[in-house]
C-alpha cells in the first residue's frame, strides 16, 4: 500500500472507489439531492452564457414530477442513462431524463398525453419553428431529444447494444425512486448501451460502471 492508502482508495482505471462507496450506501433521496446542488451549480455557469433573446428559458430539471405524471398515465418505460446511473450509484452529474419508450400504438398514445401538459418541443431547434410531439410524429420518428416546462427529457426508441423496449426491459430492474416502482436500465445493460454509443463520455461512465458492477458482486447485490 502506498502513502495514505492511495492504492486501496482508487482503481486501477483511476476511479475514486471510496467515493463510490459512499455513494452506494446513501438512499436514492440523498444522491438526488448531491445531483440537484451540483446541476444547479452547473446550470448557474451555463446560463451566465447564455444570450438575452428569445430563447426558451431554461426550466429547472424535475425529474419526479416527469416520472410521476408518466407513471400517473400509465406509460411503459425503462429509465435509462445519467439518473439510470444514479440510482445504480453512480456520482456522475445528470440534467436530463432519458428513457426507452415502447412504440406500440397505444403506448405512444399514453406517452404524448402525459408529457402534453409540458409544452415538449425538440431541444436546440430554432424558435417559432413548427412542432408537435403528437402520436404521428412519434411514430413518424424513433428517437427525440426535447425541451419541456420541466426540464430535458431524451426519448428512445431504440437504444445502441441492446435494441427496442422490449429487449431493454428485459435489461432493466426495479427501483423504488421517489416513492415510485420504476423499471431502470441495469448495470449491465447500461455498460453495454455505453460500449455501443462509444463516445468520450460514455468511456469515462463505463470506468465507473464496471467498478459498480464489481462491487455490487462482492456484496451480493
Amino acid at each position: 500500500m502506498s502513502l495514505h492508502g492511495l492504492d486501496s482508495a482508487y482503481s486501477e482505471s483511476g476511479v475514486d472507489l471510496t467515493l463510490l462507496r459512499e455513494n452506494m450506501r446513501r438512499s436514492w433521496e440523498t444522491r438526488w439531492q448531491n445531483n440537484a446542488a451540483m446541476a444547479g451549480f452547473t446550470r448557474e455557469l451555463r446560463g451566465r452564457r447564455v444570450s438575452k433573446d428569445k430563447e426558451r428559458p431554461m426550466a429547472v430539471f424535475d425529474p419526479s414530477a416527469l416520472l410521476r405524471q408518466l407513471t400517473a398515465y400509465r406509460v411503459p418505460f425503462v429509465l435509462i442513462g445519467g439518473l439510470a446511473m444514479t440510482a445504480h450509484g453512480s456520482a456522475h452529474v445528470t440534467q436530463d431524463l432519458d428513457l426507452c419508450y415502447s412504440r406500440a400504438k397505444g403506448d405512444i398514445d399514453l406517452l404524448v398525453a402525459a408529457l402534453a401538459p409540458f409544452h415538449p418541443y425538440m431541444r436546440g431547434a430554432p424558435p417559432g419553428l413548427p412542432f408537435r410531439l403528437d402520436a404521428p410524429t412519434v411514430q413518424a420518428g424513433l428517437n427525440f431529444t426535447l425541451v419541456t416546462d420541466l426540464g430535458d427529457i431524451d426519448l428512445l426508441g431504440e437504444v445502441s447494444g441492446i435494441g427496442f423496449y422490449e429487449q431493454v426491459l428485459a435489461q432493466s430492474v426495479e427501483k423504488t425512486l421517489y416513492e415510485m416502482p420504476i423499471r431502470v436500465l441495469s448495470v449491465d445493460g447500461l455498460i453495454a448501451a455505453k460500449k455501443a454509443a462509444g463516445r468520450t463520455k460514455d468511456k469515462l461512465h463505463l470506468l465507473e460502471l464496471e467498478e459498480i458492477k464489481k462491487l455490487q458482486l462482492s456484496e451480493g447485490e
